[in-house]
């Protein structure tokens, strides 16, 4: 399972239990966890995008030198 299915996965698991909650403050407990794991996931995938982009220039700039 990839770092992203599992950032995924948890984000939902948390929000279900948000849904599920029955006081109000476990509720917000949920909701606050699944907003984070939301955040790495974005971050996750913005730092994949980084280092794919740098990936496709350095090859540009390599078969550009060849």
């Amino acid at each position: 399972m990839t770092e992203t299915s599992v950032l995924r996965q948890k984000a939902e698991m948390f929000e279900q239990r948000a849904e599920g909650a029955t006081d109000p403050i476990s509720r917000q407990h949920y909701r606050e966890m699944a907003a984070h794991y939301r955040k790495l996931l974005v971050e996750h995938l913005d730092e994949r995008s980084y280092e794919s982009d740098r990936l496709a220039a350095a090859v540009a700039s390599h078969s550009q030198h060849a």
